[in-house]
């Protein structure tokens, strides 16, 4: 078995990030900033579309979103990342059934790569990869990454990697630890949805029946 893993999320609590990103961006607009749990809210259940600076023009949004994105790839915001609680324990788990290689959406990836380093997952992940800002590239990435596994997860809390990961005939399954509800995730292809990646190897430790009987996994995962 082989599992693609995105790091936002599912490895890193991204949540402090995305709200500090907010608070800068929505200051050097001039804008209120709206509090950390409706921000939240709003960003998990209508991702790109959520109202962040409500009564703001179109022109003032479009310069949010773009500087949203630009403070989200910075070295200091990408430093707010911590690791899940028990994720050291969790991936060894995980890495008893298959091989590990991770992935990201992001640009900053030395940044990604020092926090890592310094939660101490390092030796875990053989492979790193920043996926093409280009969609429809994404999922001969993925199929390469598979490396020519058929029992290949893909554990993401984005859309478009669950989206790429279908495309791929890979196995998509979404995580609800990150920016986006279960709602998108199986609006965007996720056959099954687990809360974090605990509860995904807890599911293929008992057998993954869940996964088996969504019609993804064909065959034993123990």
């Amino acid at each position: 078995m082989r599992f693609i893993i995105e790091l936002d999320g599912p490895v890193f609590d991204i949540a402090t990030a995305y709200y500090r990103a907010h608070c800068d961006v929505a200051a050097e607009l001039g804008w209120s900033r709206l509090d950390r749990a409706t921000f939240w809210r709003r960003v998990r259940k209508d991702g790109p579309q959520a109202n962040l600076l409500p009564g703001a023009r179109p022109v003032k949004l479009s310069a949010y979103q773009s500087r949203f994105q630009e403070h989200l790839e910075s070295d200091d915001l990408v430093e707010l990342y911590e690791p899940h609680a028990d994720i050291d324990v969790t991936l060894p788990n995980l890495g008893r059934r298959g091989s590990f290689c991770l992935i990201t959406l992001g640009t900053n990836l030395a940044a990604r790569r020092s926090a890592i380093e310094r939660a101490g997952l390092t030796s875990l992940f053989s492979q790193f990869e920043a996926l093409d800002p280009d969609p429809r590239r994404r999922p001969g990435e993925l199929r390469n990454l598979a490396d020519g596994d058929g029992r290949t997860l893909v554990a993401a809390t984005s859309e478009t990697v669950i989206r790429a990961a279908g495309a791929a005939d890979l196995v998509p399954v979404g995580l609800t630890c990150g920016a986006c509800s279960s709602a998108r995730l199986f609006q965007a292809g996720a056959g099954v949805v687990y809360r974090n990646l605990e509860d995904l190897e807890s599911s293929l430790g008992s057998g993954a029946e869940d996964l088996i009987r969504a019609g993804l996994l064909p065959w034993a995962a123990s």
